[in-house]
């Protein structure tokens, strides 16, 4: 009979989070949204920009669990919004920084955040139909940042590359610029299976989150948090 293992293995889905949202971006890239009738392409596309939308949570979750806080203590964090939870991580780690709501990279989360809100809680939504282009189709508008449409059969692949791209830019304002860590600190939080540390016990390869190298050359997300580096040849 094996023996258990001493050591808890710690579950963080950002690395699958982000993987999905990176490799269904590449399928539907390479399949087009404009397939039609049979194509995969506008189904790559709506769950790669889903998964995009889970990063924030689950990053502002891995934060506050590599607190170490008290359990009645974190469960009262725990039921904040997930903006509320990086700024109260940031008062935690630098008390100097302001999380600044004002920003461009969080007014873009805040909109991103509830584009998610609106589909995990779906509502019957109803408009008129309108003409455009000699089509006519209901119009329910789009995100005023981002223009990234209300409706989600109309997100094309260009929406999943700047939703992602905004969930890195970020990600690299909050734990490189902000907070001040090092990537190797910032991957221990968000990556590792052990206990997250502050600061790192431990060396995270970024390189078990395969593929990425594409997004950095042809999307322009640079995944600088997480260390991701790219030789040019």
């Amino acid at each position: 009979m094996n023996d258990s293992p001493k050591d808890v293995y710690n579950l963080r889905s950002f690395e699958y989070l982000i993987y999905d949202a990176v490799h269904l971006l590449y399928l539907a890239d390479d399949e087009g949204v404009e397939q039609g009738e049979g194509g995969y392409g506008p189904t790559y596309t709506r769950t790669s920009i889903l998964n995009t939308l889970l990063l924030f949570e689950c990053a502002a979750n891995c934060c506050i669990d590599a607190l170490n806080l008290p359990g009645g203590f974190e469960e009262d964090i725990d039921r904040l919004p997930f903006l509320s939870k990086y700024e109260f991580f940031l008062s935690c780690i630098n008390p100097a920084a302001k999380f600044d709501r004002g920003c461009k990279e969080v007014q873009v989360v805040a909109e991103l955040k509830a584009v998610r809100d609106s589909y995990v809680h779906p509502k019957v939504k109803k408009r008129k139909y309108s003409k455009a282009d000699d089509f006519w189709s209901p119009d329910f508008g789009h995100t005023t940042i981002l223009k990234i449409p209300r409706n989600p059969t109309r997100w094309e692949t260009s929406h999943a590359m700047l939703a992602l791209k905004s969930a890195n830019d970020f990600f690299n304002l909050f734990f490189l610029s902000w907070c001040k860590f090092d990537t190797n600190r910032v991957c221990e939080i968000l990556l590792s299976s052990d206990p997250a540390g502050i600061p790192a016990t431990a060396s995270i390869g970024i390189y078990c989150i395969e593929g990425l190298t594409r997004a950095v050359r042809d999307y322009g997300i640079d995944f600088l948090f997480i260390g991701k580096v790219v030789r040019r040849s």
